[in-house]
């Protein structure tokens, strides 16, 4: 599990018509993503690991920057397919499943319009925030080796990206 104070990125943001555009996902409202180009850190705080639950409330506690509402966020990345993930829907809103090589380049929302005929139909599903279906994840991670043709971003991890309140 990582943690972090990230930047909400949003139509307010001036590079926000350029990224829409050549994303080609205009119905998302903003960004939400497991890239720190898309979705910068606050300050200087960058990702904290965290063995166990305790050690997110520690983290909390001690290391991260809080954020301002509206503009940042805590968020919490989880493998969503061999780590436990949260349970506490109070505390801990799902905001959907990012897809991501090992650089941590969302293959998602960072890489260009997802043309394949097997992937745009996948890319048009996302929700609001430009993330998946935990479904929708697990076919794209299938997918995407052949419609990439073994490109680097086409090996990715699925990860669930949580907004802790």
């Amino acid at each position: 599990m990582w943690l972090s104070t990230r930047k909400i990125f949003h139509a307010t943001d001036d590079r926000w018509l350029d990224y829409i555009n050549w994303i080609g996902l205009p119905s998302v409202q903003e960004i939400r993503s497991i890239d720190a180009w898309l979705n910068q850190y606050v300050g200087d705080s960058g990702y904290f690991e965290c063995e166990s639950w305790a050690e997110v409330d520690e983290t909390l506690d001690c290391c991260l920057p809080q954020p301002i509402a509206g503009k940042e966020y805590y968020l919490l990345v989880v493998n969503a397919l061999t780590e436990p993930l949260p349970t506490d829907n109070q505390r801990f809103k799902l905001l959907g499943y990012d897809l991501s090589d090992e650089t941590h380049t969302s293959s998602l929302l960072n890489c260009g319009r997802w043309q394949h005929e097997t992937l745009a139909p996948i890319a048009q599903r996302v929700n609001a925030c430009g993330l998946l279906s935990l479904e929708d994840a697990k076919l794209a991670q299938q997918l995407l080796p052949a419609a990439w043709c073994q490109d680097p971003h086409s090996i990715v991890s699925v990860w669930a990206l949580y907004e802790i309140r």
